[in-house]
């Protein structure tokens, strides 16, 4: 193993975050946009921001210190919004220069957003890497998965050697495996990500390979991983959760890796996963390439054929197979989330009926990410009106809004402005973090209050350095940025600065591997350790990086257009004709007839309707109203 990158650079941010006194984003804020920092030890004192000249263009006494519990430390918020002239700013208090250059700009957050799209163009699978596109990060093809073999897992006779091609993809993370559920979340984020700013995405250039084509970068970096996606669905219909080795690779380039590699296992999870994503990619694709359109909506109508009948086949790791699992994902969710994007699509009542025949066990609706999709249906649904039932929109509504007003609440009193509680710092916090503005975005696209706008820029300011750690936590980008992640390719390739674009994993307050020195009880945002061998803090993930794309690629888009999604446009632009296997076929007795979420009196119930005909409430913890 390189240890080229553990040890100096994390001792240098230390010493940073010793020296500051005002946490800010150190990347840049969007002219029109709100802006705001931290200061610390200064209620009372004079802040000031003064331009290249000299000349002081904000000034403002700071405010009383509020505490932010998982900083440890109280901060006081200053905001400077009326700041609207492009430039670099100097920040004083009283007369000393204190933290970093303030850049605002137009276009300040652009670069952040190709950088973290650029990402996935550096996780590529069987293609080498050039220099005209990855710069001093070109690197050799490796995996080529043209050759890829059936684990017994997979329902096919692994003793008759056969093998099978499932080229493309993207790694999932720091790793090399390339993992069906984690890839799908990902990729429907991506593609949620162009739907609703599409007239910003279609001119961006992300510098690859397909540049210059008539179609958007954004929705061919997409292509790369929905190509394999597709061959990663058997004959019959169902889905190959994964394909990787049967063991994790050292800490080696892609191009030193040679060990064989298996298609591992065949579930209900990856296959429904697989029907929502392709679904929305058939509706995106119909105006660029239509036979690949309709070959992803068949594919996901094949999909749902082979899911109804095989609804309890849950993965289950096999024992010779020790890669990322991704077990346990909620099947309620990703079924409801699948055949809302399907009807979608198709207006076919099938998959209505199937989506309203599921008992909904509202407990599981959370924050959204691999293993829990419900609020994916729930964005879904509630952007496109025109195609649902208005109980369906206006359920899917009260879900986004009951999150988002829950964030912006804890927003109050709050030292930092970040909308984060102690809970939210587990293993992938920024991944969180940045999920969380994408339901904040969601909010503002229905709504049109700024309140939620507002409150995604400051999870965007958060993970770009208005943290108690005054650290970037996005590779490349900011003064003090991660410089050691897990991350294989940037341990191996004896470059001194990582893969830029690469959103670590972040604090995380149970942290188990080398970062457990490092856990902050009483402040758990400091819980983060700047080493290669903390996986617990610093790995990457596909699953992080897509929504702060998200994230930060909407906040640029709309401040800059100022233009916001219209959701009387949500109905899907292409219509096909689908099988749509109805449940009954499939001879399923549900749990709770007639259960599903609806709004009334103002909240989200959860009506179940006897078999008389008797309508009973329950709230959102099971508690029956009436």
């Amino acid at each position: 193993m390189n240890f080229k990158k553990i040890l100096i650079p994390a001792l240098c941010a230390a010493n940073a975050i010793f020296a500051a006194t005002v946490y800010q984003n150190q990347v840049g804020f969007v002219t029109n946009g709100l802006k705001q920092l931290v200061v610390i030890d200064g209620a009372g004192k004079t802040v000031s921001l003064k331009d290249s000249g000299g000349k002081v263009v904000f000034s403002s006494t700071v405010p009383e210190a509020q505490s932010w519990v998982p900083a440890g430390t109280d901060g006081s918020l200053v905001d400077f919004s009326e700041i609207k002239t492009a430039g670099t700013y100097k920040i004083f208090i009283g007369d000393e220069e204190v933290g970093h250059p303030v850049v605002i700009s137009n276009n300040a957050l652009e670069a952040v957003a190709k950088g973290a799209l650029k990402f996935f163009y550096f996780q590529r699978a069987s293609t080498a890497l050039d220099e005209k596109y990855a710069g001093k990060y070109a690197r050799d093809a490796g995996h080529p998965d043209t050759s890829v073999k059936y684990h017994a897992s997979t329902g096919h006779d692994a003793s008759l050697g056969e093998t099978f091609k499932a080229p493309k993809g993207w790694y999932d993370a720091g790793d090399y495996g390339k993992y069906i559920v984690n890839s799908g979340i990902s990729t429907y984020t991506l593609l949620q990500l162009y739907q609703q700013n599409k007239a910003y995405f279609d001119t961006l250039n992300l510098n690859i390979p397909e540049s210059g084509n008539k179609i958007p970068d954004i929705l061919d970096e997409i292509r790369w991983n929905l190509d394999w996606m597709l061959a990663m669905q058997d004959e019959d219909g169902g889905v190959f959760h994964k394909l990787t080795t049967l063991k994790f690779a050292g800490m080696v380039m892609p191009s030193q890796t040679n060990a064989q590699r298996y298609a591992i296992g065949k579930g209900i999870e990856a296959t429904w996963n697989f029907a929502a994503v392709m679904a929305l990619a058939a509706d995106i694709y119909s105006a660029f390439d239509s036979k690949f359109a309709s070959t992803c909506a068949k594919a996901a109508d094949k999909a749902h054929q082979w899911a109804i009948p095989h609804a309890a086949e849950k993965y289950t790791q096999p024992k010779d197979v020790s890669t990322g699992s991704y077990t346990g994902a909620g099947l309620w969710p990703l079924r409801i989330w699948a055949n809302a994007e399907l009807y979608r699509i198709s207006q076919n009542k099938n998959y209505m009926e199937d989506m309203h025949y599921l008992p909904i066990n509202s407990s599981k609706a959370s924050l959204q990410s691999w293993s829990n999709s419900s609020m994916l249906w729930a964005f879904t649904t509630a952007t496109s009106p025109k195609a649902f039932e208005k109980a369906d929109v206006d359920t899917a509504k009260a879900m986004i809004f009951r999150f988002a007003d829950e964030y912006v609440k804890s927003l109050e009193n709050n030292g930092f402005g970040v909308p984060m509680v102690r809970s939210d710092f587990y293993w992938g916090s920024n991944g969180g973090a940045a999920n969380k503005g994408m339901i904040l975005i969601h909010a503002y696209i229905l709504s049109k209050d700024e309140k939620y706008l507002n409150a995604a820029i400051g999870i965007a300011d958060y993970i770009l350095g208005r943290n108690p750690l005054d650290l970037s936590y996005l590779t490349g980008y900011g003064v003090n940025q991660v410089m050691n992640p897990h991350h294989r390719p940037s341990q191996a390739d004896e470059i001194e600065a990582p893969v830029p674009g690469m959103v670590a994993g972040g604090p995380n307050a149970s942290a188990t591997d080398c970062a457990k020195s490092y856990v902050d009880g009483d402040a758990v945002a400091k819980s983060y350790y700047d080493n290669s061998c903390s996986y617990s803090t610093n790995e990457v993930a596909i699953n992080w990086n897509a929504p702060f794309a998200y994230l930060v690629g909407s906040i640029q888009a709309i401040l800059a257009t100022g233009k916001v999604y219209d959701t009387s446009n949500g109905k899907s632009s292409a219509s096909y004709e689908l099988t749509a296997i109805p449940s009954s076929k499939a001879k399923f007795s549900p749990v709770k007839a007639g259960s599903r979420l609806i709004v009334k009196d103002n909240s989200v119930l959860l009506e179940r309707t006897a078999p008389d005909g008797t309508k009973r409430y329950f709230n959102l913890r099971g508690k029956k109203l009436r």
